[in-house]
Formats: C-alpha cells, structure tokens, sequence
C-alpha cells in the first residue's frame, strides 16, 4: 500500500524566528503603563501585544493601556514574580495559540509589565530556563523605569525598587519634563544604560534593541518584598464631580502623601458622558487623564491605592463619600 505521508525530504523543518519577549519593570508609580501607552501609539508598534500583571484586587492597566485592547493579556492578582510566574507561561502559550489560529494578528514582539512591586529576577528566570514550553520566544531583556521625581528616595527605601535597576539591562528615567534628573541618571548609570525620557513618543528600540555584549551576570537570589505594604481597592456605584476628585486627592496628599506609594482609579464623571484616570504617587499627583472607549459593564468608580502603613481604609475614603 503506498504510504499517504509526505516525503520527509519535501517538508520546509526551517526553524522559525523567535518572538522576542521584553520585561518592563519599575517601582510603584514609575510611568510603566504610560510609557506602553505612549509606546503602541506609534504606528511603528503596531505589531505589539502586551501582557500586564498588577498588584491588587481590581485590574485597572488593561484599561488604561487601550491601543493594546485586543492584543493584551491581563494576568490576575498577585506578585507575578512568585504567586503567578507560571501563569506568564500561560499567557505567552495563549498569545501563540491565538496567534497561530488567526484570532490575533502576528505579532512580532512582546512586553511583558510586571508589577511594581514585583522582582523581575525569577521572570528573566522562567524566560531563560523553560525552552520547552516558549521555545518560540527569546528574552530581549529587561528595562526598568524609574520615577524622575521620587526615584532616589525610593531606591533608597524599597529593596524591591532597588532590586529592579540593578538586574535591569537598560533604566529608563520618567518625568524627565517634570524634574532635574541628571544628577539621577549619572548615578544610575553604574548600574545600566540610562536613557531620559522626555516626553517625546519613545522608540521601541529602548525595549528591543540591546548593544551585543557578553552576557550580564545577574543574582536571582530572593525574592525581595518590603514589609507593611498593602493593598485597598474600591468600587463605587456612584458617580463623582471632577471637583470632588480633584478635592479627595489634594486629601490624600496633604495627610497620607508619605506613605501612598501608588493610586491609581477610573471614575465616570457625574452628569457627563466622559471618565477620567486619576494618579498618584506618594506626595506627586498628575493631571487627570480623558479615559475614552470604558466599557459599559464597568462600575461608576473603582480605584487601587497601594501603601505603607495603610491601616484604616475608611479614613481614606472618607473625604471622598462625605
């Protein structure tokens, strides 16, 4: 009987081009979700997907990354270096299959947003050791943001933002229209590249594209976790004025300042077809932001804040619900 299987000597076994995978790292605060942002409205980006993992109960980035709605992957809650490390696998699994079956374009690269309160080492870890399972991917490297504004002080009282810099391949430095940083970024340059970010549309290359050298000697020991950080996340069905936001974070900063590491919430402003994106970063709070496209199904409010210390989750609230 002649054999249906083709002839092993016609079949194309050229292997394919992996998918380089790029790991975004960065304290609480640091300009990661803005940056991707800023990132994917290049057109040049386009063939991007993202994968972002947060820490808290509520996941707020896959809403404020919108360009990469369709192409992204929100992982649950939890520290995505330890609880959830295996669930990036996944997820890198789930792009390539939805990939492979046309339900996603074919992208080209990948970034993967870690928490900020996550130690990037067992990421770069699972990236470099699993072959078997993300053979079709390769570590670009691991880039690191940090706070322009808060970043030194930060560095000195978190070991996890510290722990972020010194594995990172490249530091990008935020906010560079909003401080004097190159005092920061001569320091931080002991560690890696650094490169300024002022404002202007990045270029994927700051993720991608890495100088050929011989390969960093980096520590995996860990992971390293600062105690007494919590975190408190809300949902409201009632909607807020703009003034009364704007009123409860000036709150915030005046009397909890020090100790809230990260806000970050989305509110539909009352009696108007609009949503804003608050932010705030310890004693630093940013221009609310126009949040186009929220789906219907999402509440009038919900907000995360992440913080040192922060035992009575009614007072912060408070001000806000008066």
């Amino acid at each position: 009987m002649k054999s249906s299987l083709p002839d092993p000597a016609s079949v194309d076994l050229a292997p394919q081009t992996p998918i380089p995978v790029s790991v975004l790292s960065g304290f609480l605060g640091s300009g990661k979700t803005t940056l991707i942002r800023n990132l994917l409205s290049n057109p040049a980006a386009r063939d991007t997907a993202v994968i972002v993992n947060e820490f808290g109960e509520i996941g707020l980035d896959h809403l404020l990354v919108e360009a990469a709605e369709e192409d992204t992957v929100l992982l649950g809650n939890g520290c995505l270096c330890c609880a959830t490390h295996g669930d990036l696998v996944r997820a890198l699994r789930s792009l390539l299959d939805r990939r492979e079956r046309r339900e996603l374009p074919a992208y080209e690269r990948v970034i993967v947003e870690t928490s900020g309160l996550a130690d990037p080492g067992p990421i770069l870890q699972t990236l470099m050791s699993d072959p078997l399972r993300l053979s079709r991917y390769h570590l670009a490297g691991l880039v690191t943001v940090v706070d322009g504004v808060v970043g030194e002080k930060t560095l000195a009282a978190y070991g996890e933002a510290e722990r972020q810099a010194r594995l990172a391949d490249r530091l990008l430095i935020s906010k560079g229209d909003l401080a004097t940083v190159k005092d920061l970024a001569a320091a931080l340059s002991e560690m890696a590249p650094t490169t300024i970010l002022d404002g202007a549309v990045p270029d994927l290359a700051l993720l991608f594209d890495f100088p050929p050298e011989e390969p960093r000697e980096r520590s995996f020991d860990g992971p390293v976790h600062s105690e007494g950080v919590t975190t408190i996340a809300r949902t409201f069905d009632q909607q807020f004025s703009e003034q009364q936001l704007e009123d409860w974070l000036s709150f915030l900063v005046e009397r909890h300042g020090e100790r809230i590491l990260r806000l970050k919430g989305i509110f539909r402003i009352a009696g108007e077809d609009r949503a804003l994106a608050v932010h705030l970063v310890q004693h630093v709070r940013h221009r609310p932001q126009p949040l186009d496209n929220l789906p219907d199904d999402q509440p009038a409010g919900q907000v995360v804040i992440i913080g040192a210390s922060l035992d009575d989750a009614v007072a912060l609230f408070a001000p806000l619900l008066a």
